[in-house]
């Protein structure tokens, strides 16, 4: 039952689907990084059924591009955007560990975070209008897309040092059990041998770039920040799909 409630507690903090209202106890919390694959399969799939419709409405290419990024930020409430913003603004202040961590708590957007959002925007744009303009069936691809990064961004709660004892990070990190680790690599081989079945060897280029993209992010945060926080997953999040939808153009 509470492992029930722990999927109505994910849905609602990380999705904008509308969900009951329940008390998030501790217990609840413990099984939410579990969940977190669970709501990217959600997620993928109604990006699947939007791609179809864009499909059938004879809209074109580049409309159609600029319409599935507006659903990725829509359906998450720019959760994950938010923290991408906010860990630029630390990020490129070129500041120590502490000063980048207060940085990134400040509510106030910089520059930094706006040339950020703008990046990442314009390149998922200009990668889904490329690969649509391809001909190429994408469609059941980008249904796994938000499934790797919300793979990864719970193993990151696992296996990354945190740079705060408080905060999101530590909030959901500190209720692991040991062996969520081996699940969350079991779900993303499971995700890999689905995509090889549906698309072929070249469709591990997906996986295979998330992939290498969280050994880097590893170096990067640790080195930059002294670990995680929730505006990293976040930022992670964002990178990671904006990283994938590229890769698209080599299947």
């Amino acid at each position: 039952m509470d492992f029930l409630k722990s999927i109505i507690i994910a849905f609602s903090f990380f999705t904008t689907i509308p969900m009951p209202m329940i008390d998030w106890t501790d217990k609840r919390m413990r099984y939410v990084p579990l969940v977190l694959p669970l709501v990217g399969a959600a997620i993928g799939t109604l990006l699947f059924g939007f791609y179809t419709v864009l499909g059938l409405s004879g809209t074109g290419n580049f409309l159609n591009a600029v319409l599935i990024c507006i659903f990725l930020l829509a359906i998450t409430g720019g959760l994950h955007t938010d923290g991408l913003m906010d860990s630029a603004d630390a990020y490129f202040s070129r500041r120590n560990k502490e000063r980048r961590l207060e940085i990134m708590k400040d509510s106030r957007v910089g520059a930094f975070a706006v040339m950020a959002l703008a990046v990442i925007l314009l390149l998922k744009v200009a990668f889904l209008y490329e690969v649509l303009e391809s001909g190429k069936q994408i469609g059941l691809l980008l249904l796994f897309i938000p499934m790797i990064s919300r793979t990864l961004q719970p193993s990151m709660l696992y296996y990354f040092p945190y740079a705060k004892e408080e905060g999101l990070a530590k909030m959901y990190g500190g209720k692991l059990k040991k062996y969520l680790g081996i699940i969350l690599i079991l779900i993303f081989v499971g995700i890999c041998i689905g995509m090889y079945f549906i698309a072929g060897l070249s469709a591990l280029s997906i996986p295979g770039t998330a992939l290498l993209y969280f050994i880097f992010y590893y170096f990067s945060v640790k080195k930059h920040f002294g670990g995680i926080t929730g505006d990293l997953l976040g930022a992670f999040t964002e990178i990671s799909e904006m990283l994938m939808i590229g890769a698209l153009l080599f299947v």
